[in-house]
């Protein structure tokens, strides 16, 4: 190992991604330039640059999709598409002459914090050390497939990519595909190779809610209008805030009569939506609106209603030397199977959380040790004087309910706890 670095650097950034570039942004602003920034891909954008399949677009506004300091009136859609959010990116990284700092191909393996310098070494997969007064950590966690492991995988002798493994250069056109997963990568996919399959199968683990996305392309007055009066770009932006806050979130809030409601006429849209009348039971989620990412597809029911589409939602035990076999003995040939199965989120929190090593001494130790014993003293306290507060009140005694836990299945028959998750718009992409 080498450190190549002989004065420590202010801040060192761990990606270049939204989060990563705007971080960079706002040091160079307040005048903090000894800073670098590392992105293990060789390219801007993150999740943007990793991910490039047919149809890659974001689910929340172009409008609201970008920094509030750097908007877009050029804007084509109101979904940004992935080679349109990737530029945008790139324009914020020239303007602000970013690529200076910039360091890509590189990957962070560790970090470890020395306590008497009070800085970071961080270590890179070429062997390089390089001290950091500050260390943001910028990576996402939508770029690192995840690949469930399917029995004999390893057996067929077709193309196997993931959406966000991309290969541009393999051939799609009728071709007999089959796409693994139905979820937020999946439904942008879909159309787009239903159009040129020979036949495309889509297997299903889990249905999801699906709502109508509401895209369209921007009139050139619209733009003209948005770099005229920057103004209404600010409006819009609020609007387009405000309608998550106030009219989304209180939807998706656990055990909520609005919930229940939506989820009653998302459900009736989604069968209305769907031709093939034994397969509209299968598009309808067993749990409660917002227990998963709502999805949003304007030609996903298109797609599915093709003569050269078939949904199916029998189990996956094994793979074999031409495809697929499911649980009911049947067996389906394919030239190329997508894997639209997700991202390692956990792993990837995880692993920031792993990656840092702290060198403690013996009085970091105890003055922990003696925290602890404070907090307990204190605890000790509240909980004496809540005692001899509160005076018990007679009455019959009154059991409480337990309330049943929802789950949902996954690969195989394991079951899995599903969680509130967070509003939409609060994320990705």
């Amino acid at each position: 190992m080498s450190n190549n670095n002989n004065k420590s650097l202010d801040v060192l950034i761990i990606g270049m991604g939204f989060s990563g570039i705007c971080a960079a942004i706002k040091l160079i602003k307040s005048n903090i330039t000894n800073i670098q920034i590392h992105e293990k891909s060789e390219g801007i954008g993150g999740t943007w640059h990793e991910n490039i399949y047919p149809g890659a677009a974001c689910d929340v506004p172009s409008h609201l999709y970008c920094y509030s300091f750097e908007p877009n009136p050029n804007w084509s859609r109101r979904y940004a598409k992935q080679a349109e959010i990737k530029e945008y990116l790139e324009n914020c990284v020239n303007k602000y002459d970013i690529l200076k700092y910039a360091k890509f191909s590189s990957k962070v393996v560790s970090m470890v914090y020395q306590e008497k310098p009070q800085t970071w070494d961080v270590t890179f997969d070429n062997g390089d050390v390089i001290s950091a007064n500050h260390v943001i950590h910028a990576g996402g966690g939508i770029h690192k497939p995840k690949i469930p492991k399917f029995k004999d995988l390893s057996k067929f002798q077709g193309k196997i990519m993931h959406t966000a493994k991309w290969d541009k250069h393999t051939e799609l056109k009728n071709k007999n595909i089959g796409i693994i997963g139905s979820a937020a990568s999946a439904i942008q996919v879909i159309p787009e190779i239903a159009k040129v399959a020979k036949q495309l199968k889509v297997f299903q683990r889990t249905p999801n809610y699906i709502i109508p996305r509401g895209d369209r392309a921007y009139k050139s007055s619209e733009k003209q209008r948005f770099r005229k009066f920057p103004w209404l770009l600010k409006l819009l932006r609020w609007f387009l805030y405000m309608r998550l806050e106030f009219i989304t979130f209180p939807v998706i809030r656990k055990n909520s009569y609005l919930g229940k409601r939506a989820a009653k006429s998302i459900i009736k849209y989604m069968k209305s939506s769907i031709r093939n009348s034994s397969l509209k039971e299968f598009f309808v989620p067993d749990y409660s609106l917002g227990c998963k990412r709502i999805l949003l597809s304007d030609n996903l029911f298109h797609a599915i209603n093709r003569d050269n589409v078939e949904v199916i939602t029998n189990e996956i035990p094994s793979f074999n030397e031409s495809g697929i076999t499911t649980n009911d003995l049947n067996k389906y040939n394919f030239d190329v199977i997508v894997m639209a199965t997700g991202f390692v989120i956990v792993l990837a929190v995880l692993m920031a959380m792993m990656m840092v090593v702290l060198v403690v001494t013996v009085t970091a130790i105890w003055t922990a040790v003696v925290m602890v014993m404070l907090l307990l003293i204190v605890i000790a306290m509240v909980t004496a004087m809540a005692v001899v507060t509160v005076m018990p009140q007679p009455g019959p005694c009154v059991s409480a309910k337990r309330r049943s836990s929802r789950t949902a299945s996954i690969w195989g028959s394991s079951p899995a706890t599903l969680r509130t998750a967070t509003p939409v718009g609060a994320t990705r992409l």
